[in-house]
């Protein structure tokens, strides 16, 4: 009896020896791979493009390869796979649920951060294998490649491609993330809602409510009272402040990576031209001067001088 509870505790020993050995392997292994490439196993229901069950297997097997920071040891290709949009899905949401990050998903379903906060049920999202951004190809890819940390060869396999293609391309770059203010555009941070109030008008085509002809609403309507402070969307220059037949008193602020923002029908316009000014400061108060039917902002975010949706770059506006 004595000699079975010696033989139970060496054996209950060496069990501790093994696990206190293996674990911390394990643990690493699995950090690793939460960390760098994540690939679920139900992609292979995603609606679109169903994952082959041999692919799904080289995918893993490569998955230790890629480190962060842009530089790879070995070469993860890239594949695309369709996700169809529910209710209640939000990109940020469909990120986390594939292991990516907001800035790789929302890079490669909208354009420049426009319409990261508004998704259509049905509309089918791409999701890629690896976390990654892509970038224009002017010509001088080994150029970008070095101002990014790789090597020409880790691009062009990653693509799936032998050599580069002639003319303006857009290759993936595997780990790569925008940073600073092209990330804040991109996951739809970088604007703030520029005044409390309810939107009453829309972007998109209307009818004028004052000749009741349809045309485009460059912007949205914010219903407010007279007086209500209006704030800077973003970090910005005052290139423009006046008044307008149809604006009545404005203000037009120049912001980094070719946005600006207009804010229109103003009471009081309190900055003046060539001001800068920070995020959420105080530009304006509300009016409703100018063709207005009543005390609104009306609000504008442009790209380069096109007019995009507010809605779809500002969180619960």
């Amino acid at each position: 009896m004595a000699r079975l509870k010696r033989y139970r505790k060496y054996l209950l020993f060496l069990c501790g020896l093994v696990v206190a050995a293996v674990l911390p392997v394990l643990l690493k292994t699995e950090k690793l791979r939460r960390e760098y490439l994540y690939y679920p196993k139900y992609w292979n229901s995603i609606a679109g493009y169903p994952l082959k069950k041999e692919t799904e297997n080289h995918i893993e097997s490569s998955s230790k390869a890629l480190p962060k920071g842009g530089r790879l040891d070995a070469i993860v290709p890239l594949q695309i796979y369709k996700y169809r949009v529910k209710k209640g899905d939000t990109l940020s949401g469909i990120a986390e649920q594939f292991g990516l990050t907001l800035d790789t998903v929302a890079s490669l379903n909208r354009n420049g951060g426009e319409g990261v906060h508004i998704l259509s049920v049905g509309e089918l999202l791409k999701i890629p294998s690896i976390d990654g951004i892509y970038l224009n190809v002017n010509g001088d890819l080994e150029k970008l490649c070095r101002e990014n940390g790789f090597s020409k060869e880790v691009v062009l396999e990653a693509n799936g491609l032998d050599k580069l293609k002639k003319g303006k391309v857009k290759l993936f770059f595997p780990n790569l993330q925008h940073s600073g203010i092209d990330r804040s555009i991109a996951i739809g941070v970088a604007f703030l809602k520029p005044v409390r109030g309810i939107i009453t008008s829309g972007y998109g085509f209307r009818h004028d409510p004052f000749s009741g002809k349809i045309h485009f609403h460059r912007g949205i309507d914010i219903a407010a009272p007279v007086g209500a402070y209006v704030h800077a969307a973003m970090d910005g220059r005052v290139i423009a402040a006046g008044e307008d037949a149809v604006l009545g008193n404005y203000i037009i602020l120049k912001h980094p990576s070719g946005y600006s923002t207009v804010y229109g029908h103003l009471s009081k316009i309190l900055v003046r031209r060539g001001k800068v000014v920070r995020k959420s400061e105080v530009i304006g108060r509300v009016g409703k001067t100018g063709r207005a039917t009543g005390p609104h902002l009306h609000f504008e975010i442009r790209s380069f001088g096109k007019a995009l949706n507010p809605k779809g770059m500002i969180a619960k506006i």
